[in-house]
């Protein structure tokens, strides 16, 4: 079966890269224009020539820096449309903390919807518009009316052409599509480790670094995703997403502590509570302070950056001193050179979106921590993943040799060891119970089934009594066990212990009758049985005495069973 399998295999991977080929050649092949190249044609970059109305020049990437503008008033910024704009065309740019409305030659041409709640931010975040310019208004004056929010912030209009809407927008789907792409695997990926942690820690001894490692890849691709600026085209909602990309960041610090601590360990033992409670107590005050309208959570985000700057510093620290600093023999491996890529790949992105940030450079601030965490989550999912992959198949060797101490091999059911152990576990709690009940049994005529019709069959009748008694009382939770070659006890605790023996005596008879009754059964089943129960009313001081008196009941049954049924000589011989 395998070699036929793996001829097949040969024969598939031909296929597949046959298939590859063909697909790379016409990728290269084909010198046709791009769809959003065609609809992208000819765009009139419309960047320079801004002013103000006095006529000192304006760069729309810093609108928060010209001269005689605050925070919060209202300035003008002028240009003129071209004579070349034809039927479609819009005004197409991207602005970016700043509220704004646009006339041309007077009139409004264009105010966007701005949704109102206390949980918004002051600014509008980041939004794409397209305002449609009329033919007939080629050469007319156009004003943009801009309001910016923050002092210290990025506020600007970017990306700004006078071209056909539906080109603008393909050309930016276009540009954005791999970051984007790129956020939604790391989404992907974090979301496959949170999954992954459920099954593996069901029988592993929990330590969830793969749940931890997931929520800090989630929380970094809900940043990543919002700060791709495409979302905003979907929902539309551009102060939810700025809502979204500010509060996801304060989500990074608690999980990734979390997992360096489960993963690493720290040295200082209150080196998690410190780091978690750092950062819970930054979401709290910068929520506050945002609810109150003190600060909004953006104007709080260099509280975040000092957050995530201390978290960055202990990994590095953890990283470094766990895979560089150890020198034992078996700390050198595969694992430890991935965790150092990973590491270096994601604090380098890390330095340089932050400097980008508060330059106010670029139109992505997460370019290069898409980039990093990609590598990070791969290189530290991977080491996690064996690890605790590991420990899985560890823990399933350990609850199998369990199985093997405290169950009994041929009848499955609980053997005396963990009958003692039991009986030992209840004695401590005997006198806050309402009362204990043991019930002994007694297999009759099993030596004789073994000496005349051979081990298998007695084996078979022990599987049997098994059985029916682990059945009849069922309802006291099958702690049914084998103390003994014949001898077998159930342990029953709480209220109503008599009623429940009886009821579950009557099954047993019962169960033992209709066996009895069937024509064609290889042996008969004849079980003793005794019980005995401790209570505040027994004389009993521990349960041990308990235990005795039931298994003398047991053998005072035992002999009532001998003295009124057929000797098992006679029996199978009549048979």
């Amino acid at each position: 079966m395998q070699n036929r399998n793996s001829k097949f295999e040969i024969i598939y991977s031909f296929m597949l890269l046959f298939f590859v080929c063909i697909i790379v050649w016409l990728l290269c092949h084909y010198k046709g224009p791009k769809l959003s190249e065609e609809f992208f044609n000819n765009p009139i970059p419309y960047e320079e020539g801004w002013h103000t109305e006095d006529g000192s020049p304006v760069i729309l990437d810093k609108l928060n820096q010209v001269e005689g503008t605050k925070a919060g008033e209202e300035y003008s910024i002028y240009n003129t449309v071209p004579d070349t704009v034809i039927e479609g065309d819009a005004l197409c740019f991207r602005s970016k903390n700043i509220f704004f409305q646009v006339y041309i030659n007077g009139e409004l041409q264009y105010e966007p919807y701005v949704p109102e709640s206390r949980i918004y931010t002051n600014s509008m975040g980041t939004k794409w518009n397209y305002v449609t310019i009329p033919v007939a208004d080629a050469g007319e004056t156009i004003e943009v009316r801009v309001t910016y929010v923050y002092d210290g912030a990025r506020a600007c209009m970017d990306n700004i052409y006078i071209a056909q809407p539906t080109g603008v927008l393909l050309n930016t789907f276009e540009e954005k599509m791999v970051a984007f792409i790129t956020c939604i695997l790391l989404l992907f990926v974090g979301f496959l480790l949170i999954v992954a942690d459920i099954p593996i820690n069901m029988r592993s001894q929990k330590n969830h670094e793969l749940r931890y490692l997931g929520l800090f890849s989630v929380g970094i691709a809900v940043w990543c995703t919002s700060e791709t600026n495409l979302v905003q085209i979907y929902i539309g909602d551009s102060r939810l997403m700025q809502v979204v990309s500010c509060s996801s960041l304060m989500l990074i610090s608690i999980p990734l502590v979390l997992y360096l601590d489960t993963a690493f360990g720290f040295r200082h033992r209150h080196m998690t509570t410190i780091l978690c409670s750092l950062s819970a107590l930054q979401f709290l005050i910068c929520w506050g302070l945002h609810f109150l309208r003190i600060a909004d959570i953006h104007e709080t985000l260099t509280a975040c950056h000092i957050v995530l700057g201390i978290s960055a510093v202990i990994l590095f620290y953890v990283i470094v001193h766990s895979s560089l600093v150890n020198t034992e023999k078996h700390s050198r491996n595969i694992y430890r050179l991935l965790r150092t890529i990973g590491l270096s790949s994601l604090s380098v992105a890390t330095g340089v979106d932050i400097i980008r940030y508060y330059r106010g450079n670029g139109t992505d601030s997460a370019m290069f921590v898409r980039i990093g965490l990609l590598l990070f989550i791969i290189c530290f999912g991977s080491s996690s993943l064996e690890k605790t992959i590991n420990a899985v198949k560890l823990g399933v060797q350990t609850e199998f040799v369990a199985q093997l101490a405290y169950r009994d091999g041929l009848t499955q059911i609980g053997n005396r060891t963990a009958f003692e152990e039991h009986l030992v576990d209840l004695e401590k709690t005997k006198d806050e119970l309402p009362a204990v009940g043991i019930i002994m049994f007694d297999v009759n005529d099993l030596k004789y089934v073994n000496d005349h019709m051979g081990h298998h069959q007695g084996d078979a009748m022990l599987v049997k009594s098994a059985e029916i008694i682990q059945t009849a009382f069922a309802d006291a939770g099958n702690d049914c066990f084998r103390i003994g070659g014949d001898e077998f006890a159930v342990l029953l605790s709480g209220q109503e212990i008599e009623k429940h023996y009886e009821e579950g005596l009557a099954r047993f008879e019962q169960e033992v009758k209709q066996y009895n009754d069937l024509p064609d059964k290889a042996f008969r089943i004849s079980i003793a049985s005794g019980f005995a129960v401790y209570d505040k009313d027994c004389d009993d001081t521990k349960l041990m005495d308990t235990y005795q008196r039931a298994d003398k009941e047991m053998y005072r049954n035992k002999k009532e069973i001998k003295a009124k049924q057929i000797p098992p000589e006679k029996y199978y011989a009549k048979g």
